[in-house]
């Protein structure tokens, strides 16, 4: 028969309130009679709930996952929702369980409790800030960072190649004749940006190529942002032949306009997106898109904090997820 309170109360000498106590508000009670109610019920295997556990193993096997707030819905989120699925199966293999919270949430009161508390560890997704991951270190709480990163000492970082696969993406369309082939680049956080940006102005530049700035534009992320966007472009003078768009949202926009404008697609305009999503397969002809492995990036993710929650130093400080172009029905 499983022990009970009243157990951990008779071995150790104490009250049944003050046993209680001791699990709920371990800062109420004296050290001396915490070490003592902890030792009873770990003789008595007691572990009423995840507190008490949490207070015998000193592990809340939690984890935590904090998404930049202009990525929520994180569910929803054609990038992220497939390694937060990958981030959950890693997890739960390991049974620990998850917290997601965006970046707004844990500067609440409650929010920053909560976390501080009760998790293990934490994978900051998207953008954050030096200050939030010193917070954490602080409390001896490891940080992974996934798709972004920053230049702290014994950091651990997950990317994706966002240079590699925008550069492979111009070099193939450079590749079929295309000279004027034009960047619409969704609003994301700076350090994703310059990155896809950079790698496109270096690949036209090996190239041969001088980007068209009229058709070198920043978007909304969003389906109708892009529609109306390249909408406009279209009825330039030399307009483009080739559209390299930072996401697939903002490829499946453009696809809208220009099939609209009555143009063939690939033939008179080429198309390429990127993340891959499910979007990809809904749109007619379907849409080429840079791909990067998502459950791999959430599988290395969950391994990398795991080895600092157990105590070991991460081999590697920076893994980089590597890209590939698939190819479908919007490019020739």
């Amino acid at each position: 028969m499983p022990a009970t309170i009243l157990d951990v109360a008779k071995v150790s000498g104490f009250s049944k309130s003050t046993i209680s106590r001791a699990f709920t508000e371990p800062e109420t009670v004296k050290p001396y009679t915490l070490e003592k109610i902890l030792w009873a019920a770990k003789k008595l295997d007691y572990t009423p709930n995840a507190v008490a556990r949490a207070m015998i193993t000193k592990r809340t096997e939690n984890i935590g996952f904090i998404i930049y707030e202009r990525q929520k819905p994180v569910i929803s989120n054609p990038f992220y929702a497939p390694i937060l699925a990958s981030i959950v199966q890693a997890t739960g293999e390991r049974d620990y369980s998850l917290f997601i919270a965006s970046d707004t949430d844990i500067r609440l009161p409650s929010g920053e409790t909560m976390l501080r508390k009760q998790v293990d560890g934490v994978i900051i997704a998207s953008q954050t800030d030096t200050g939030t991951i010193l917070s954490f270190r602080k409390k001896g709480i490891p940080v992974v960072l996934l798709n972004y990163h920053m230049d702290l000492d014994d950091l651990y970082c997950i990317l994706s190649d966002d240079y590699g696969g925008v550069f492979s993406a111009v070099e193939y369309l450079a590749g079929r004749g295309h000279k004027n082939i034009g960047l619409l680049s969704g609003k994301f956080t700076p350090f994703i940006y310059s990155r896809r940006h950079k790698a496109y102005i270096d690949a036209m530049a090996k190239h041969g190529l001088q980007p068209d700035y009229r058709f070198v534009q920043d978007v909304e992320p969003t389906i109708r942002d892009a529609y109306d966007l390249v909408h406009e472009m279209l009825m330039s003078e030399n307009r483009p032949t080739a559209l390299l768009c930072t996401n697939d949202s903002i490829a499946v926009g453009a696809l809208k306009a220009a099939i609209r404008a009555g143009l063939s697609i690939p033939r008179d305009l080429s198309i390429i997106g990127y993340d891959n999503s499910d979007l990809c397969m809904v749109t007619e002809p379907e849409l080429t898109s840079v791909d990067t492995d998502k459950n791999e990036m959430g599988r290395l993710t969950v391994e990398q904090l795991m080895k600092m929650i157990n105590g070991k130093v991460p081999e590697e400080r920076i893994i980089t997820v590597g890209t590939k172009l698939i190819l479908r029905g919007t490019s020739d």
